[in-house]
């Protein structure tokens, strides 16, 4: 751990206005490989050509960042007519579209929270960036079906998010996966909020993490019954793929958010054995802390973010590049690794932050581009 005037002149480096960041290269890169001219992102690993609601969630948060409003507006049309019914205000978007027996369609109509809060936290930040009250409507509405469909009130003040609206509750525990609770997007429908649910949500899922991060790692999924966590034969401790997400959520908290010195240091474990043996960890077990094997590239580039906090910029920066030098960009299978890739680079290189209240910044706006 770095000593405390270390510490603070990274954080200070990190929340330095930054407004001349470049035109987002990488972005346009991801559109000509992984999304149609209709605004669908292919995820072209799957035989089936699947498209899932999490792929347009990013993408559309991708969009906005780099003020590309025509990809947005396709991406958004594509996701409301073909997952939600052609009404997103009224149905939650479906989680699997792809090839089928009979053609393409829906594969699995079950819900996705994480994607969900994407979507809702993206249609308002770009409402509010774009001046567009359509977009912004469009959001809130979605966020309310969100606590309505897919949040578990246990007791007053101890609200969960549902990974979807069926199908994981069971016995007096509902299974609940760490990294679909971005605390970032989470301060932001909290900082709106004037009936405290919200509230309730952040503080319960921060609560939540640091539980489950207790030695250093996190898991993909646990059980929870209100007051602890447990795991067994089919929800095990195990982290890789979906995990990977919390460590990136927590590293993109600025360091005035509710939260973040706690969540930032509960994960120190993870961060500073990727520094250590110089990549990141692919698999970690939560109930012991340990880690194993190495993690494809994307996991590097999550990591980053995190990284800011425990290692100098001449390390990082050549960790960055690494991921640059390594990552694949120029195939349709490669879908998950370049999410992760631009999330953590696009933080890294500043297209994007977060403000304490969640608010999206990014440099076209502070100079007054529209």
């Amino acid at each position: 751990m770095k000593s405390w005037l270390m510490r603070a002149v990274l954080v200070f480096s990190i929340i330095a206005p930054t407004i001349h960041a470049k035109e987002w290269q990488e972005w346009y890169d991801f559109k000509a490989v992984y999304m149609t001219s209709q605004g669908r992102i292919i995820d072209g690993s799957d035989p089936r050509l699947i498209t899932t609601s999490e792929g347009q969630s990013y993408a559309m948060f991708f969009a906005l960042v780099a003020n590309d409003r025509d990809a947005f507006d396709r991406l958004y049309n594509w996701t409301q007519q073909h997952l939600a019914q052609g009404d997103l205000t009224a149905y939650l978007p479906a989680w699997l579209w792809g090839r089928t027996n009979h053609g393409y369609g829906v594969i699995d109509d079950n819900s996705a929270s994480d994607s969900d809060l994407w979507i809702a936290y993206t249609l308002i930040e770009a409402g509010r960036l774009w001046q567009d009250d359509y977009y912004q409507n469009v959001g809130y509405l979605l966020a309310k079906r969100i606590l309505k469909e897919e949040t578990v009130e246990f007791a007053q003040g101890n609200t969960q998010l549902l990974p979807g609206k069926q199908g994981f509750t069971a016995k007096g525990k509902v299974k609940l996966n760490p990294s679909y609770v971005p605390m970032p997007l989470l301060a932001a429908f909290a900082a709106h909020d004037s009936k405290g649910r919200w509230q309730s949500l952040q503080r319960s899922s921060q609560k939540l993490l640091l539980s489950s991060q207790a030695r250093g790692v996190s898991p993909d999924w646990l059980l929870y019954d209100g007051e602890s966590i447990s795991y067994d034969r089919d929800t095990t401790d195990i982290g890789n793929y979906n995990a990977i997400r919390s460590y990136l959520w927590a590293g993109m908290m600025p360091t005035e958010m509710i939260g973040h010195q706690l969540l930032v240091d509960s994960l120190a474990p993870f961060a500073n054995q990727a520094l250590v043996q110089g990549y990141a960890p692919l698999n970690t077990y939560a109930q012991s802390g340990k880690m194993e094997k190495q993690g494809p590239i994307g996991f590097d580039a999550a990591l980053l973010p995190l990284l800011t906090f425990y290692a100098p910029t001449d390390i990082t920066d050549k960790w960055a590049n690494r991921v640059r030098e390594n990552l694949v960009t120029d195939r349709n299978d490669e879908y998950y690794n370049n999410v992760l890739a631009l999330f953590g680079l696009g933080w890294y290189d500043h297209q994007y932050r977060f403000n304490a209240q969640g608010e999206l910044l990014v440099p076209w706006a502070e100079k007054g581009e529209q």
